[in-house]
């Protein structure tokens, strides 16, 4: 399914960018109503979907997708134009940019760019809630934040190889 999109063009592009916002909403939906591991933590599946259509949609297109499911996300859950929503949409933003960037180079797997996505949104995350609440210090949270990131992005990695090998196995 997701290989047959590389070669859609103009509105059906379009379609087929909403088509994977909203189902990177669901993922977040579902995400949103278990307990977390630590307060405002998320293990992230919805990068699995950011991850699957890394290599067919533009950055642009991936700028759109993280837009379009982080106000999706916001509206459902009331809380649009809040600093959670910030985080998040800064966190997005920069995720893609820099799992996209080292997608380029081709050194990297699926693995590997879910941790350079995770670490880089965490990151994003913490160093804007340092400036919205007005943090003393970060130092002592970065630690446990790269541990974190580390794990989620692995999980999320892991996730995303089987589903792409999946789709791969199925395909031939």
């Amino acid at each position: 399914m997701i290989a047959d999109i590389s070669k859609h063009k103009s509105m059906r592009r379009i379609y087929d960018i909403i088509f994977f916002s909203f189902l990177a909403t669901f993922i977040a939906s579902l995400e949103n109503m278990f307990p977390r591991p630590l307060p405002y933590f998320r293990i992230g599946f919805t990068f699995v979907i950011l991850l699957l259509v890394l290599n067919i949609f533009s950055m642009k297109e991936l700028i759109l997708l993280v837009i379009i499911k982080n106000i999706t996300v916001s509206l459902v859950f009331a809380y649009i134009f809040t600093p959670p929503f910030y985080l998040g949409l800064s966190g997005g933003i920069i995720s893609v940019i820099m799992m996209k960037a080292f997608e380029k180079t081709k050194l990297l797997s699926l693995f590997g760019l879910s941790i350079i996505g995770a670490v880089s949104n965490n990151i994003v995350q913490l160093m804007l809630a340092k400036y919205l609440f007005s943090l003393p210090s970060i130092k002592i949270l970065l630690p446990i934040i790269m541990i974190f990131s580390i794990i989620s992005g692995s999980i999320v990695g892991i996730f995303s190889i089987f589903l792409n090998d999946t789709h791969t196995n199925n395909n031939k």
